[in-house]
């Protein structure tokens, strides 16, 4: 058997009419969001028990090449990093082993299982494929392919990496449930991010270089919204903590073939890193996988993270612009006090989901009109602003007007300005930031606040010149003299 192109891969479709052949599907989703547990097969019976031996055998020894291109005549399979994939999307060894033993089960008794692992592997090579590059304009669903750019709607379903557990429906009803519940969670700037947001998760694409987080207090139902997620994307998303992700290299392979990764329960101590959640959210090409036991390999990352949590994400090291301006941070409205919890509002949603795709499809027109840049009200920009501020107090500081003067005729040594750093830190109970990062900081940032750098200043109560900046002074003196 050939092996097939990566266009050839891309390409290969059937229609949803006329199916002839029947997919291997693990898990038989349904737009309702039950899943209906089976191993499928081709029409053709894979447990034939009429007298003749299959071509394949020869004296209860199976010919592995004759075995494969049966095989793969019976299922449309590829094989991508060493994973099976169907037009659903990746298809675990489990069930490909499953048929292949119900294959042998009529002809061959003793030493089933390694023979069923062999043929396993061998069909990985016989199936091997160039990885799929998606089109990003194209959302895979339960019921066929919807272009997003042109809103054109075809049966046929294509190979993917995974399908979105919706259906396609121009004529489903607003989801009034859904939307109700929104309209008490946020205000309604919010809203409209929100359903950017559920759009851009639609697509395998990360142009937008955003994650989104979601702030509250707690029992406002933000964690609804994570739940209705997980139906809507079944096992093309995957959940955890940010932290492992950025911290364990193994944890990274649950990105693969995977539209969102949520932290539903984010954690409050800061990171000491923050390199691989930069990388992972402005991604455009391939991440290294590292699998235990398994040769580490190139693959390309489409994962989107959002995560739910009583603050926002920090990090210990990092103050550049860089790691926030990559955040959207959603803070939701405080409970109502007359309302009822409904313990079945998800099943509400789920039954609502094909008008909730309506729903997100129009925010994913809008970002994409929008450039990828999506709406932003003043209260999530301030949330921003005021997470870079915990996150760095040095902003608060250079904000003080008691503590620090800006004027074109001024002029502060770096070691004074540290100086009036830290004793500012002491009087509102922050810790300072190490001497060497602060430098950094202020390099970094200085032409935000209109000073400059030089080596000729003038230092405090110091006939000596040090490195520092124009354009600013400290208030503060530290009493050496």
């Amino acid at each position: 058997m050939e092996i097939v192109s990566q266009d050839e891969a891309a390409n290969m479709s059937f229609p949803d009419e006329e199916p002839t052949i029947i997919d291997v599907e693990p898990e038989e989703l349904t737009s309702d969001g039950a899943n209906e547990t089976a191993y499928t097969a081709s029409e053709v019976s894979t447990t034939s028990t009429t007298d003749a031996a299959p071509v394949w055998l020869d004296d209860k020894s199976v010919n592995e090449i004759i075995f494969c291109e049966e095989f793969l005549s019976e299922h449309r399979i590829i094989c991508i990093n060493n994973q099976f994939i169907g037009f659903d999307g990746v298809i675990e060894d489990i069930y490909i082993e499953k048929l292949i033993y119900e294959k042998l089960k009529p002809y061959i008794q003793k030493g089933v299982a390694g023979k069923v692992k062999k043929l396993c592997q061998a069909l990985k090579l016989d199936a091997h494929s160039e990885e799929i590059v998606p089109d990003i304009n194209e959302i895979h669903l339960l019921n066929g392919t919807l272009n997003a750019e042109t809103s054109e709607f075809t049966y046929e379903k294509k190979f993917c990496f995974g399908r979105i557990n919706n259906s396609y429906n121009p004529n489903a009803a607003p989801p009034e449930k859904f939307l109700s519940f929104l309209s008490e969670l946020l205000i309604p700037e919010d809203i409209l991010t929100l359903q950017e947001w559920f759009g851009y998760l639609l697509i395998p694409s990360t142009k937008a270089q955003k994650m989104l987080t979601m702030i509250g207090n707690g029992g406002e139902g933000k964690s609804r919204i994570g739940v209705l997620l997980k139906n809507i994307y079944g096992r093309t998303m995957s959940s955890g903590n940010l932290y492992t992700l950025e911290t364990n290299r193994f944890a990274r392979a649950a990105l693969e073939n995977a539209y969102l990764f949520l932290d539903d329960d984010m954690i409050m101590d800061k990171l000491s890193e923050t390199n691989v959640l930069k990388t992972i959210i402005t991604n455009e090409g391939k991440m290294l996988i590292e699998k235990k036991g398994i040769q580490p390999y190139s693959a390309n990352i489409y994962t989107k993270l959002m995560s739910f949590g009583n603050g926002s994400l920090k990090s210990l090291t990092d103050k550049s612009d860089g790691f926030f301006r990559r955040q959207i941070i959603i803070t939701t409205k405080p409970k109502p006090e007359n309302r009822v919890d409904d313990p079945f509002l998800v099943e509400k949603f789920i039954s609502e989901k094909e008008g909730i795709l309506l729903w997100s499809l129009e925010g994913l027109r809008r970002l994409m009109d929008n450039n990828f840049s999506f709406t932003i009200s003043e209260r999530t920009a301030e949330n921003l602003r005021n997470s870079m501020k915990d996150s760095s107090n040095i902003i608060g500081f250079l904000e003080d007007e008691q503590f620090v003067k800006f004027d074109p005729s001024l002029e502060c040594s770096t070691a004074d300005l540290y100086s009036g750093y830290c004793h500012w830190c002491a009087i509102n109970s922050t810790d300072p930031m190490k001497k060497e990062m602060f430098n950094f900081w202020l390099k970094q940032n200085h032409n935000k606040y209109n000073i400059e750098y030089g080596n000729n200043i003038q230092s405090h109560g110091n006939v000596k010149k040090a490195r520092g900046y124009r354009g600013l002074d400290t208030t503060y003196r530290n009493n050496l003299s």
